[in-house]
């Protein structure tokens, strides 16, 4: 998801919004006190932890409360994090140096043996973490000396640096043992050496987070963050215009026109690192069929949704990779990937060579007042047209999104899912491997087999050209078998209230470390 550059960010179930409003709005953003930032994200974060918590909201404050061992620089390299340094003194290890002299919050030294176990911990399923399927080649992390960490690998793997600077946040070993189902909910909270500490996290009342004036790096702007979450998108915007919150990353391309035009907010966007497509569950009744799903590809008018959806500030997508990583990986020389356009006479065709040539009726849950639903509704209406009825069931936005996430009677999903690296082994096996087909994987098709798995397992040690025929013989298949229809590309927006200024970057981490008053 980058290339034109991306941004630094987290996994994201952008469709799939939660809970309600975080408290009511207060006056007295940007003009109460310079160096508290008000936020609000459309959507509530769920936890402090990445292993129960990879969507934007969530991991945009744990990358602001947490450390990572290694950073992205501004062109998405490997850069020092808490390891001051790494060697790898084989194809399939590496061993780190950790930063001297590192404190959590509670002023406890953060140790070697806190950050080895903060990688394993994504390995236990007793934790049934998210972000495991970031960590499928590695075979154990373990301290091997008062300021070194050796990760050993089951092959060797390129993208590890790259992905480990999303998810390995490092907490205390001692904590996390303690609360593995849990650790990251408002219940424990979290312990970090960030940029940040949390003074408070509720699901309904918002998050607060105030400086880590003992913090090893650079010292940020703000004093103070005071988050809060506001799901209607024009409440939102009013709550941005009058002052009542400083700024906001949720805001959707087609919306840019009411935002660009705010009196007294400065709205910037960039190129996201995403991907918005249908997942189709090819366990689920008529899916289970490949002309079925062909047909549905067809039947969709995609460029007319992408128009739609990205309100002309994003792109049709032709794959099932966000637009940096296609272009990190092929340059300009991107294969022809066998495509589904739209044409309701090969719809018709291919309906007509499945089980199903009468057409069929499903049941689709969506989340209710979200993108999802808008999307959801063009796609009921195009399928229309070739016999095929989708009976939409909305559900508010936080049960859908936990139905979802435990993989409960998945039928056609939409999602848009926004990613952190350069490279396409962070986004393929969350698509097509078996363990993201488990509840909490990212898999919502539910396509894979072994030889998938094995085949993609060979990937993550491929390198030069040979990652490139690995890479578009997946996608390819892809393309084939659709388990998913890829619909868009987008931009990402930040909009800020003059008294504040940010860089903005596709591998920005976390808002928060880069926003400061204006004229600081």
């Amino acid at each position: 998801m980058k290339s034109p550059t991306i941004r630094a960010a987290v996994v994201a179930l952008l469709l799939l919004p939660v809970a309600a409003c975080a408290g009511s709005a207060q006056k007295g953003g940007s003009g109460a006190d310079r160096d508290t930032l008000v936020w609000a994200f459309g959507v509530a974060p769920n936890s402090l932890d990445i292993a129960h918590g990879f969507d934007t909201a969530s991991t945009t404050i744990q990358l602001a409360v947490l450390d990572t061992m290694v950073t992205l620089d501004a062109k998405g390299v490997p850069a020092p994090g808490l390891a001051t340094s790494w060697t790898q003194p084989t194809p399939d290890s590496y061993e780190f140096t950790l930063r001297k002299g590192v404190k959590f919050t509670d002023g406890t030294p953060l140790t070697a043996d806190d950050a080895a176990y903060s990688l394993s911990r994504h390995l236990d399923p007793a934790v049934t973490s998210q972000a495991a399927s970031y960590f499928t080649t590695v075979k154990k992390a373990e301290a091997v000396g008062a300021d070194k960490v050796k990760v050993t690998l089951t092959r060797p793997n390129p993208a590890f640096l790259a992905v480990s600077a999303i998810a390995w946040q490092v907490v205390p070993r001692k904590l996390g043992e303690a609360h593995p189902k849990d650790l990251g909910s408002p219940e424990v909270g979290t312990l970090g050496s960030g940029p940040f500490k949390v003074v408070k996290f509720s699901l309904t009342s918002g998050t607060v987070l105030e400086r880590n004036d003992a913090y090893w790096g650079p010292k940020p702007a703000l004093r103070r963050v005071e988050i809060k979450t506001i799901l209607d998108a024009e409440t939102l915007r009013m709550a941005v215009r009058s002052g009542e919150v400083d700024g906001t990353d949720i805001l959707t391309p087609r919306e840019a026109r009411k935002w660009t035009g705010l009196p007294g907010v400065t709205t910037t966007f960039y190129p996201a690192n995403n991907i918005a497509y249908l997942a189709l569950a090819v366990g689920n009744g008529p899916l289970k069929d490949v002309h079925v799903r062909r047909a549905i590809a067809h039947a969709i008018n995609r460029k007319a949704l992408s128009d739609l959806m990205t309100g002309g500030r994003g792109s049709l997508a032709k794959t099932m990779l966000p637009l940096p990583q296609i272009t990190a990986l092929y340059g300009d020389d991107v294969p022809d990937f066998p495509d589904h356009p739209f044409d309701l006479a090969a719809a018709k065709a291919e309906l007509a060579k499945s089980a199903y040539p009468d057409g069929f009726t499903m049941s689709v849950p969506y989340a209710s007042g979200t993108d999802g639903a808008t999307v959801m509704q063009a796609v009921a209406a195009d399928l229309a047209k070739i016999g095929i009825t989708l009976n939409l069931e909305p559900n508010p936005a936080d049960k859908y999104r936990a139905r979802v996430m435990e993989h409960d009677r998945l039928s056609v999903q939409y999602a848009n899912l926004t990613y952190g690296t350069p490279e396409p082994v962070e986004v393929l096996p969350d698509m097509i491997s078996r363990g993201a087909a488990e509840p909490q994987g990212f898999n919502f098709s539910g396509y894979g087999s072994a030889e998938v798995d094995a085949r993609l397992d060979t990937l993550a040690s491929a390198t030069g050209d040979d990652r490139k025929k690995q890479v578009t013989a997946l996608l390819t298949e892809i393309a084939e078998q659709v388990p998913y229809i890829p619909l868009f590309h987008s931009s990402s927006a930040i909009a800020l209230r003059d008294g504040f200024t940010a860089s903005v970057g596709t591998w920005t981490p976390s808002f928060f470390t880069i926003t400061r008053p204006a004229g600081s």
